[in-house]
Order: structure tokens, then sequence, then C-alpha cells
């Protein structure tokens, strides 16, 4: 047994449990300790993917809550109003132009590394293809069988622009269209679009980013309730 008032940590102890991991790896790099990098690396892993996870089921479960107290239209208005703070300002940091293109995607792809997944790319004359093989965030929470049983998450039962006009749609995936939608809003035309697998989870959605503007499908704003730009304000971004 503990003696009263004993101390369950030494000095030292406390100092490593303080320390970031990356910091760890680092020095066991510089001193070509490579079973101690990987031992790291793969720690940093670990912590990196749990805490990816409790902001992804925190989110899911705050938008299930809104969803089944408020009702679906108000989950949308929370959706596009929390979007509007955190994706123009991410959008506003890309750089412009048909020069910035590659900076552009390459900036985007970073992110969705973030995920900790594979990401395939893909590339054909009109646009670059990304699938994350599975989904880092929506599509896991599905395969782990989130939306079923006594505490699922909240499934969307009525199609509307946050579904892209589909029903039983999973409401932490509904955040998509709303980036879409505000990007054309303040840029004119969307940087990237997503179609979902036609089976969440099960198959990855697809994340479209259009060399030329002028080549995204009628279809992507229609989905929206957007008016397709014309030749003029498709251009001032690009």
């Amino acid at each position: 047994m503990r003696e009263p008032g004993a101390r369950l940590f030494t000095d030292h102890e406390r100092a490593e449990m303080g320390r970031p991991t990356f910091d760890k790896l680092i020095e066991a790099l510089d001193r070509g300790d490579i079973e101690g990098a990987r031992t790291q690396a793969t720690r940093m892993h670990a912590e990196q993917s749990a805490m990816h996870d409790l902001y992804r089921d925190k989110a899911a479960a705050l938008q299930s809550h809104i969803a089944e107290t408020f009702g679906e239209p108000a989950l949308e208005a929370a959706l596009v109003a929390s979007a509007r703070k955190w994706w123009l300002p991410i959008l506003a940091k890309m750089p412009k132009g048909r020069e910035g293109l590659k900076k552009r995607i390459k900036m985007y792809v970073a992110g969705l590394r973030g995920h900790l997944q594979p990401i395939e790319v893909l590339e054909d004359d009109a646009k670059v293809t990304l699938r994350m093989r599975p989904c880092g965030s929506g599509g896991r929470l599905v395969l782990e069988g989130r939306y079923a049983g006594k505490e699922a998450l909240y499934t969307i039962r009525t199609p509307s622009t946050m579904t892209y006009g589909r029903s039983d749609y999973p409401a932490y995936c509904a955040h998509e269209a709303s980036m879409e939608a505000l990007d054309i809003e303040a840029n004119g035309t969307p940087m990237m679009v997503v179609e979902p697998a036609r089976n969440i989870g099960a198959e990855p959605c697809s994340f479209f980013l259009y060399k030329d503007p002028a080549d995204i499908p009628p279809g992507y704003y229609a989905r929206l309730g957007l008016p397709i730009p014309d030749d003029a304000n498709a251009s001032t971004r690009w």
C-alpha cells in the first residue's frame, strides 16, 4: 500500500510525460536510434488517432443532438454557420490563380492526410480525384456501427441540400454540402466537390478538384439549389 503523501512519479517521470512525442522522435533520429524513433512514431500515431477520433465523435454526437432536439433544418443551419467560421478562413489561405492550382491541390490533400488513412490520388485531363480508403471520419463511423443500436448517431431521413438530395444520410457527413455552398458563395465556384459513395463506409466517397471551373458539371450546383455561374464569375478565383 502506498504511504500517505507518497509521490506517484519522480521528477524525471513527470517531465517526460509532459514532453511532446514529436520532440522525442526527432531526438531519437538525431542520435541514430532507429528503433527508438520507430517506437516514438508509433506512439505519436496512436496519440493522434485517439485525438482525431475524439473530436470526430464529439462533432458527430453534437450534430446528432441538434437534429434530434431541434430538427433537421436546425442541423443544416448549424452546419452552415459553423463552416462559415472554419472553412472560409481556410479557403482564404489557399493560393489563387491558375498558377496556384498544383499547390492548392497539394494543400487540400495534406489536410485530408490528417485523417490518418491512405489516400488514392488519381488524375485525368479535367480533374484530380481523391479517395480515402477507408474514409477516416464519416465512413469509419458507419463501419464501426455507430449509426445502429440504442446509442445510434442520427441519420437524416429527409432529402435536402445538406444530403445532396439523398435520404437516410449519416448526419456527420452532411457538413460537406455546406462547405461547397459557402465556397461558391464566396468565390464563385467550389474548389472541390464531393461525390458520396452509394454505400457510405463500405465504399469510398470521391473528392473532385477540377482544374478548370468551367468543367464542373452543372449538377453539382443544382444539387445545392444554386445557379451555374457565368464564365466571368467562374474565372474570378482561377
